[in-house]
């Protein structure tokens, strides 16, 4: 059996007297089928259920029954149907059909299966054309008479007994009619008397036929009309006047209203509506052109043919029209021009103003920004969406999803927090999504939203700050392997300024008595990735078992406490590129014992050690701004300390922080104590300011200041029975800074046996891990990177490039776009048109980019800058003459189209990226804020939020263009019937 589902075209095949069945499955390139018929075929109609072809021969003077339900498309049986039939109808009451029979002037009614149901009726002399309402179940059947220059109207509504009810006159010779949907009118074109013009009368088949008002004028020799699905639009073509008549119907009376002209090509000589009614093909018999002519508003667009067109029919799914040529029987797939398909509803009362696609097509996230919440919306189906929550007063504004798929994100501006969207363990990203709210920095104000190509960061665009922030949803941690660390027993860390290099300490005995360990120098090549770029030997650096380390602040100075002799070794270089080598060594009378931690001032004039001798914890003071290091103080931090206390100072260099581990004991409970100290208050001796198990200090062995109000403790846990989990204790402090008022914990690996720890001035957390060899990073999950001055700049859209070179961001008030080289954070600006809205990036790689300059009606070309390799500059500005207040962009997957939405308008602008050209406007929606094209360039589809619509329009972007032909045909495509699938 065939597949009753499967769109097919049927058409006669005069020149081999055979039913072209044409398989629209594969619509650009459709497969046919020839079941022979009778003698030179005329015409074919399609019972309602699409079982059933009619086929009228004309030479044979008889009608084929035709089985489409098989492959094979059997003729079941063919019986006689009057002299020289042209013209077949079926769909009638009981599945009747109706054949003309030109030479009698007669019509014949036979049932479903081709059986004759009573005698020819008479009609007027030469019926040529029959028409009927479509959809089944027609009553009447409009026949016309040419010789007569009439309209006979026949009643069929009695299976078996037609009757004519009325024949009805009109203005000179026609062949071209029309009936509504629902069968009530029936438009009729005639010729007039001369040539110069043409009418369309409205016949009123309810009451028999009555003529409704006047004729409607229309152009010269029309030659053929259709209806939109609808019933309430009329195109005429015009084949005298090379143009088209295109007027509005009113349903409930069948007027006619006063009709727009169209060019078209030269002698159209056929029309056809596609299924939604938005577009109209004509084609020109001598011209070979066909015009696409968009209902709403009125525009056209032609493409040339190959040889004479005929006739054109559309497809099912409206995508594409077929044509053929009236001398070789080519059948020509014709793709349709741009237009509106669907709408897929947002949620009532939503207003979504962007939108997001799946990388697979398949589904989109909806910002709705009159609520808290995200729409899940299936692109298959105009189904409801499936809302996602989000918590508090967020209210979205713009939505990203990341390439693979591991989380989304939605901005917030009212409550500056970008909501991240993640999946649980094993399930994919859709509706079932834990959200996340991360907080920006107050005020932040965030719009725009992009992914970084690697899915490492989300990029915000924060109007109120002038920053873009780099928010990395996974905290940004990752591990160096030890590999790349290439330490036995990493102990101690110290980082950079700009958190791109690394030290690394390793405590390993490599040489012999005291001497032995190394410390390691890390590069941070690209965001996660490290390599290693020197060792520093023992011998190099004096060192003794190094552990914790400080680097001054111009980062020409490397201190390390060398837990073995007593000492700190002090490490220098010339230059921030150059090589280290000793300095000199720290040490005091009486020596200290086992210094572990090290902290250094701001400005790199003390030094602070911890010590344990006697077992006493301390912290020895010295001034190291010239060469030789002097001895200022004596910290007293706790008594009965065998591991000396690894040491954080405030990033003000006011308060110092020690931590005591307490290692040695078994006690089941947590142990470790945090100290401080205000530096130029009275006493020498630190306090106890958060303890075990209330602080989650569970043997600290190091910690950190990230800021002035923030302690960041490394915890060991314990391994051996009973396991205590290792963990980072971030401790909140109070206005004294000197008492806690909240702490959290956040997991470590035990099994690392994670010791001290280095911050970097962006946040880069780095703990060396003392068993497995590794340095695990936590990055800062929010990095805010100035790209203007607040109050002078306003960071409203972002895009990232292919590459992942660089983030774009416009700037409303500055008339900017800043390009932040993601790398390194540096920022250049670009000058483009007055308030830049929206830009995207170019598909394919590179810095190709556009810019929607809302207050000087423009489009911005960002390209790469030949005379700097890898920098952007703006290439060139497109005018958009007539366009106003652009606001959003965005481009093909095939990097063909660019997609632009403007200011409270509900039409879809498409450009050519090549040159700017404006080459479409497409209607598809009432508010159109944000666009988002299919990731698949085959699909030529685009989703735009309608904000005042409350829905996702679809916009279908195929071009108008034919496409290959199929082979050679016989057929009429004027008389072509599109089969009603059954699903």
């Amino acid at each position: 059996m065939s597949d009753p589902n499967e769109p097919l075209l049927v058409a006669p095949d005069w020149g081999a007297d055979a039913l072209a069945v044409v398989d629209l499955a594969a619509p650009e390139r459709p497969e046919v089928h020839f079941p022979s018929v009778g003698s030179n075929p005329r015409a074919v109609a399609v019972s309602t259920d699409g079982t059933r072809a009619y086929v009228v021969n004309h030479d044979d003077g008889t009608l084929s029954v035709v089985d489409l339900t098989v492959p094979e498309h059997p003729v079941l049986r063919t019986v006689p149907a009057g002299n020289s039939p042209c013209a077949v109808v079926a769909g009638l009451v009981d599945d009747q059909v109706c054949v003309a029979a030109w030479a009698d002037g007669e019509v014949v009614v036979f049932d479903k299966e081709g059986l004759q149901g009573g005698p020819p009726l008479r009609v007027g002399s030469g019926p040529c054309a029959l028409a009927v309402a479509p959809g089944g179940g027609a009553r009447r059947v409009c026949v016309i008479d040419e010789t007569d220059a009439t309209v006979s109207v026949v009643n069929v509504s009695q299976a078996g007994v037609p009757s004519v009810s009325r024949t009805v006159c009109v203005l000179g010779v026609t062949r071209a009619v029309a009936v509504a949907p629902g069968g009530r009118f029936a438009y009729v074109a005639s010729r007039g008397e001369g040539t110069a013009d043409g009418w369309v009368t409205v016949l009123d088949l309810d009451a028999d036929g009555a003529v409704v008002g006047d004729p409607v004028p229309v152009g010269a020799e029309p030659r053929a009309l259709a209806l939109s699905p609808a019933g309430n639009r009329l195109c005429v073509a015009n084949y005298g006047s090379a143009s088209v008549s295109l007027a509005t119907v009113d349903v409930e009376s069948g007027r006619v209203g006063t009709p727009d002209t169209v060019p078209a090509g030269a002698h159209p000589v056929a029309v056809a509506f596609a299924p939604d009614g938005g577009v109209i093909h004509v084609v020109g018999q001598t011209s070979g052109v066909l015009t696409a002519i968009r209902t709403d508003p009125l525009d056209h667009t032609a493409v040339a043919l190959k040889g004479v067109p005929a006739g054109v029919v559309f497809g099912p799914d409206g995508h594409h029209s077929y044509v053929t040529d009236q001398a070789t029987g080519q059948l020509t797939v014709v793709r349709a021009a741009p237009r509106k398909t669907a709408g897929i509803p947002a949620g009532e009362g939503s207003k979504p103003v962007n939108v997001a696609v799946s990388p697979d097509g398949t589904w989109a996230y909806a910002a709705d920004s009159a609520s808290n919440k995200v729409a899940v919306l299936d692109l298959s189906s105009p189904a409801p969406p499936a809302p996602v929550p989000l918590r508090g007063t967020h209210k979205p504004w713009d939505v990203a999803i990341a390439p693979d798929l591991g989380f989304a994100c939605a901005t917030s501006p009212d409550s500056s927090h970008l909501l991240v969207l993640t999946p649980a363990p094993g399930k994919e990203l859709g509706s079932d999504v834990t959200v996340t709210p991360v907080p920006l920095a107050p005020g932040a104000r965030p719009y725009g939203v992009a992914v970084t190509p690697d899915s490492r960061y989300a990029v915000t665009a924060d109007s109120g700050t002038a920053t873009v922030s780099l928010v990395d949803p996974k905290g940004g941690m990752h591990t160096i392997g030890a590999g790349v660390v290439g330490c036995q027993q990493p102990t101690g860390a110290a980082v950079s300024k700009d958190g791109k290099t690394l030290y690394v300490a390793d405590f390993a005995n490599t040489g012999e008595g005291l001497e032995g360990g190394q410390i390691a120098v890390l590069s941070r090549i690209e965001p996660g990735q490290w390599q290693q770029r020197t060792v520093i030997n023992a011998a190099t650096g004096h060192l003794s078992g190094p552990h914790e380390m400080a680097l001054s602040p111009d980062e020409l100075r490397l201190y390390v406490a060398n837990y073995r002799n007593g000492k700190v070794s002090v490490l220098r270089r010339a230059s921030p590129e150059g090589a280290w080598a000793w300095h000199m060594d720290i040490d005091k009378d009486p020596r200290m014992v086992r210094p572990y931690g090290l902290a250094l001032s701001p400005q790199g004039t003390t030094l602070y050690v911890s010590s344990a001798a006697g077992d006493k914890g301390t912290v020895e003071v010295f001034a190291v701004s010239a060469d030789a290091a002097t001895h200022r103080r004596t910290i007293a931090v706790k008594d009965e300390a065998l591991v000396p206390p690894g040491l954080a100072l405030s990033p003000d260099g006011r308060f110092l922080y020690a931590a005591v581990s307490e290692k040695s004991r078994d006690d089941d409970q947590a142990l470790g104590t945090v100290y401080g100290i205000e530096l130029d208050a009275e006493g020498s001796a630190m306090r106890a300011i958060a303890t075990a198990p209330e602080a989650y200090t569970d043997r600290p062995t190091g910690l950190v200041c990230p800021d002035d109000r923030t302690v960041c403790v490394v915890n060991q846990g314990r391994k051996d029975a009973p396991v205590r989990e290792a963990c980072r204790a971030i401790i909140t402090l109070d206005t004294t800074r000197l008492s806690v008022s909240g702490t959290k914990k956040l997991p470590l690996d035990k099994n690392d046996e994670p010791y001290s720890a280095a911050v970097s001035d962006d946040g880069t957390l780095c703990v060396a891990n003392f068993t497995s060899g590794t340095v695990t990073v936590f990055g800062s999950q929010v990095t805010p990177v100035p790209v203007g001055e607040p109050g002078a700049s306003q960071p409203w859209d972002v895009a990232v490039t292919d590459d992942g070179a660089y983030a774009y961001v416009t700037d409303r008030t500055a008339d900017s776009l800043r390009c932040v080289r993601l790398s390194d954070r540096q920022v250049t600006s670009l000058d483009v048109g007055r308030d830049p809205m929206g830009v995207t990036s170019a598909p394919g790689g590179g810095l190709r980019a556009y810019v929607a300059n809302h207050g000087s009606n423009s489009i911005s070309v960002i390209g790469p800058d030949d005379t700097s390799p890898g920098t952007p500059k703006v290439v060139v500005t497109w005018p958009l003459p007539g366009i106003t207040k652009p606001e959003s962009v965005s481009v093909s997957a095939d990097g063909a189209w660019l997609f632009v939405t403007t200011e409270n308008s509900g039409e879809l602008l498409m450009l050519d990226t090549r040159t700017g050209t404006p080459r479409f406007t497409v209607p598809a929606g009432e508010r159109l804020t944000g666009s988002a094209p299919h990731p698949q360039s085959a699909k030529h589809l685009v989703y735009l939020a309608d904000e005042a619509g409350a829905a996702v329009s679809v916009v279908d972007t195929t071009t108008l263009a034919p496409l290959d032909t199929t082979t050679p045909l016989g057929l009429d495509v004027r008389q072509a019937v599109g089969l009603p699938t059954t699903n």
